[in-house]
């Protein structure tokens, strides 16, 4: 396994933050400074990616997971949505995104699939956590009736045709270029959120993603924050059906607290899940990619949530040396 970190700043304190905590590896988000085109479109620029590769390696960083844009009317908006006058060209995009990543020895390229997003991250509500640190929290009752920017009604059947239209075009060049693409799972994980039918929610929808197209390039981002807040799912279950079939390609290894309708984020050692055992399980069915936290609560004075993060990879750090990882 690789301890790492999500980049959240592209600058000397950023990098030097990540390297005194013993991380050598790191996710990045294809932003703007990244991009071809304006608004997170377009290629990622391979100047830029080469150049930033350089910068980390002097911190003696690895750059190991490129996320495509993610947000509304971003790099492959129209393919999410179906818009076959632009999709072809977005899919493109994506593909030689990942060829660019491929060439520069990038070995894992992040997705995702969902039209609406109206969890804790686009619209922030939170609750008291431990000692009253600030955590997230999502409650469908709340949203049922919200209409974000975007909003599209779009039923199962059709999101499962764009997706698998996707996948069909974007695999074979990930297997040619050498690259895992890891999928992360709808969070929150609703059956429908603001018109939409979501269709990587569940622990049998995550298992038909992989069916429709049975690529060795084609497995997931176990987010297991997501995964935990599934209704009815086993979240070891789940990392041992997809690790023993070598189909889990990034790990954000956080916890949470319920499942939908509501659920909160929490410290990683404050949630339902027993993430001693799930680490085990990932050492057990040979796990070898990045382990990262993702979400974090805001403790007192810790705005940029710096104090958080390191005590999240602190968490990481001793459960790999438990398990024989580091």
């Amino acid at each position: 396994m690789k301890l790492g970190s999500r980049l959240n700043l592209f600058e000397d304190e950023e990098y030097r933050f990540i390297a005194q905590l013993g991380v050598h590896h790191v996710a990045i988000h294809g932003r703007e400074e990244l991009m071809v085109e304006a608004g997170e479109r377009g290629v990622v620029k391979a100047d830029q990616l080469r150049n930033l590769q350089e910068t980390l390696r002097s911190y003696e960083l690895e750059l190991y997971v490129f996320v495509l844009p993610q947000r509304y009317n971003t790099q492959y908006w129209h393919a999410r949505v179906g818009d076959g006058t632009l999709r072809d060209k977005e899919i493109e995009d994506v593909c030689e995104t990942v060829r660019i990543c491929g060439g520069l020895g990038i070995p894992v390229v992040e997705w995702t699939w969902y039209i609406t997003r109206v969890c804790g991250r686009a619209y922030p509500r939170y609750e008291t956590g431990r000692g009253g640190a600030l955590v997230s929290f999502f409650d469908y009752n709340l949203v049922r009736d919200e209409r974000p920017e975007g909003t599209i009604e779009m039923s199962a059947e059709r999101m499962w045709d764009n997706i698998i239209y996707f996948m069909e075009r974007v695999m074979p060049v990930a297997e040619q270029a050498g690259v895992r693409m890891a999928v992360h799972p709808n969070d929150p994980p609703t059956q429908e959120l603001g018109g939409e039918e979501r269709v990587l929610s569940t622990f049998d929808d995550m298992k038909r993603l992989v069916a429709e197209v049975d690529s060795p390039a084609n497995g997931f981002n176990i987010c297991q924050g997501t995964v935990a807040s599934m209704a009815d799912t086993d979240v070891l279950e789940v990392i041992r059906y997809f690790g023993r079939r070598d189909r889990i390609n990034h790990c954000h290894f956080r916890n949470v607290t319920g499942t939908v309708p509501r659920f909160k984020e929490s410290f990683i050692d404050d949630g339902d899940v027993d993430m001693l055992e799930a680490m085990k399980v990932y050492q057990q069915v040979g796990y070898q990619h990045m382990m990262m936290p993702d979400h974090v609560p805001t403790m007192d004075g810790d705005e940029t949530r710096r104090v958080s993060r390191a005590y999240a990879i602190g968490y990481i750090r001793a459960l790999m040396h438990v398990v024989g990882e580091l």
